[in-house]
């Protein structure tokens, strides 16, 4: 039986980072992936997803605050940009609470009048702006760090399905399509494919639908945007960066549940005409008319915080919960951490899975 320290099962966003810690770390890695590396069925693949230090819980704003400068490290490690700094804005009932928790933290922010600033959306009063927010090149980032992995030393291997995880007294066994691994960590960062090697991780698999749309002016800077409702925020904007195909525009609500292997996987038709009315209501500066649209799968927890833990010789990185991108190389770090028995740089008691115990 082929043998390693450590075996990383799935290479996302979390997977790769953890790869690519890992192996800077010395630690003789084996990384798998069911797929080819950006694949389209999981949670990290697409052109852009959403940076900000905005929150209304302060440990967020700490930990993004923490994991920007460790972007600027990824990029000048790559050799190119994967975070693209807009500004960010937060409108709705929990603005405010975000503002106290950048207070709380000392992040730069201030309340604008929209209007003046970015008169392509139409906001209802002040909102909340943000210096640091941006937008993450989502796809390039995960091809990025693959990379950087394979660099340090890591055996990446695609297209090798794992079809089970044997825990034994000295490790586990992680049994592939290609034959047998033994080793002596095993770090499972499958996404929404989580309950297919672990059944007792509480995530359920949500197919979500997003929209491109082109503004009409295309010189005109755009930020970030994100407008709360009343336990968490409803809609969201994502300026056109990197390979984007314009401006993203979507809801984040719970979206059909899927079979991660079986889909359906085509863009929500009635989810798409709710963009197009959102859009014609709140952002005047783009045509109403989608370029383009695509899903991707959130891997959701019932409270929509992350599990980051370890049991026994298996440490599980999962549940992102559609806001888990921002936090790439910080997660890939404290997962490493616990691969390394050693305590995370960020506490991870509110991602652990005792909390799902009662």
């Amino acid at each position: 039986m082929e043998r390693a320290p450590a075996v990383v099962v799935g290479l996302g966003a979390m997977g790769s980072a953890a790869a690519l810690s890992l192996g800077r770390r010395g630690v003789e890695t084996i990384a798998l992936e069911r797929f080819r590396v950006g694949h389209a069925r999981g949670s990290s693949h697409g052109p852009t997803r959403i940076f900000r230090l905005s929150y209304p819980e302060a440990d967020y704003v700490r930990m993004a605050q923490s994991v920007l400068p460790m972007w600027r490290d990824l990029e000048r490690d790559a050799g190119e940009q994967l975070l693209v700094t807009t500004g960010g804005l937060d409108v709705g009932p929990l603005a405010r609470e975000c503002a106290e928790a950048l207070t709380q933290c000392g992040a730069p922010h201030e309340w604008i009048d929209v209007a003046d600033r970015f008169p392509g959306i139409a906001a209802d009063g002040p909102a909340l702006f943000q210096p640091d927010a941006g937008v993450s090149l989502a796809g390039r980032t995960v091809v990025a760090q693959v990379r950087l992995a394979r660099e340090a030393g890591v055996d990446v291997r695609e297209e090798t399905e794992v079809i089970a995880l044997r825990p034994r007294e000295d490790g586990v066994a992680v049994d592939t399509t290609a034959g047998p691994i033994e080793a002596e960590v095993v770090v499972v960062t499958t996404g929404a494919w989580a309950s297919r090697l672990l059944s007792d991780v509480p995530v359920e698999p949500h197919l979500q639908t997003v929209g491109y749309f082109l503004p009409s002016d295309p010189a005109a800077g755009w930020p970030t945007f994100i407008e709360w409702a009343e336990g968490g925020f409803a809609w969201y904007e994502v300026p056109a960066a990197g390979d984007a195909p314009g401006v993203k525009v979507a809801e984040h609500r719970p979206g059909p549940i899927v079979d991660p292997a079986r889909g359906p996987f085509d863009p929500d038709s009635a989810a798409i005409e709710a963009t197009v009315e959102y859009v014609r209501r709140r952002f005047p500066g783009l045509d109403p008319g989608p370029v383009a649209a695509e899903t991707c799968l959130y891997e959701v927890t019932p409270d929509e915080h992350f599990v980051i833990d370890r049991t026994g010789p298996i440490v599980v990185g999962t549940g992102g919960s559609g806001h888990a991108f921002k936090f790439t190389p910080l997660l890939g770090e404290m997962l490493a951490d616990l691969a390394a028995g050693r305590d995370p740089r960020v506490p991870v008691d509110r991602f652990g899975f005792a909390r799902f115990a009662t």
